[in-house]
């Protein structure tokens, strides 16, 4: 009876001495049996759990969800990636794809509206593929001026323009999480009317000249480099702002080359991440 309590309390050690060890749980799914040595800004040191007098191994602090110690406590690194349901870590699941719609959004076409579309390319959430189109208004006021009555008379238009910039965004840190930032490159194409000057029409029956706005059509095509900052509340819903700023490669007008111009676009947006 002495040797199987004997057997029996050393057993229980064992099994204990087997659990007295730390877990790395990893973002990819997998689990580390581990003795955690240091938890730094950017990297996390470790022993193996079945060689504590080995070397020391390293990963990075952005492929950790949390660490769970032998004593039963735990650190949360990535914590816009877990949560708490039912008193226990559960991971968070962000989808692939972002719709969103910008109520208020400028570009080089007015003050107008967008729609975007956003896919996570990556299983960490680095590198997305970006198509943001946008519909502005812009309110031209021209003074015309009147030989007969030696008066200007103003003349107001609304134009429309088209602003589509496709391309990327690259989340440093993953864009997994409740704020993330982003940046990318897009090619911006600008479709625009807008005055430009005035020009003489003919004369009015008094004999003398009239003057008229001159309407023309603006292409530019460039590069814009988007910086946005991305808010998720709740794993569906997304939150942006978003500032972008480039020049262009080819600016025509009327078909005609013009001088170089520049990119500008700021907008807010609200989206479903699905």
């Amino acid at each position: 009876m002495k040797i199987k309590s004997i057997l029996l309390v050393l057993a229980m050690f064992i099994g204990f001495a087997a659990n007295a060890q730390d877990r790395i749980y990893l973002r990819n799914g997998d689990v580390l049996e581990a003795k955690v040595s240091e938890v730094g800004t950017r990297d996390i040191a470790y022993k193996k759990a079945d060689n504590p007098d080995g070397p020391n191994y390293k990963i990075a602090r952005g492929e950790v969800l949390r660490i769970e110690y032998e004593n039963g406590s735990e650190d949360i690194i990535n914590r816009g990636e877990v949560r708490m349901k039912n008193g226990k870590v559960e991971k968070v699941k962000y989808g692939r794809n972002i719709v969103a719609f910008a109520p208020v959004q400028l570009t080089n076409a007015g003050i107008g509206f967008g729609l975007s579309y956003e896919r996570v390319l990556d299983k960490r959430g680095i590198i997305s593929f970006y198509l943001p189109a946008a519909v502005g208004f812009n309110n031209q006021n021209t003074s015309v001026y009147s030989s007969s009555t030696g008066t200007y008379v103003n003349e107001n238009e609304v134009f429309t323009g088209y602003m589509v910039m496709p391309g990327v965004k690259i989340y440093p840190t993953g864009s997994k999480g409740k704020v993330r930032y982003s940046v990318g490159p897009s090619i911006a194409a600008l479709f625009n009317r807008e005055q430009q000057g005035s020009r003489f029409v003919g004369y009015d029956n008094q004999g003398y000249p009239l003057y008229a706005p001159v309407n023309v059509d603006r292409f530019a095509l460039g590069v814009i480099v988007n910086n946005t900052l991305n808010m998720q509340p709740t794993p569906r819903l997304y939150l942006g702002l978003e500032l972008g700023l480039g020049m262009s490669y080819i600016n025509q007008i009327n078909g005609s080359k013009d001088g170089q111009t520049g990119f500008a676009q700021f907008a807010f947006k609200l989206g479903y991440r699905f």
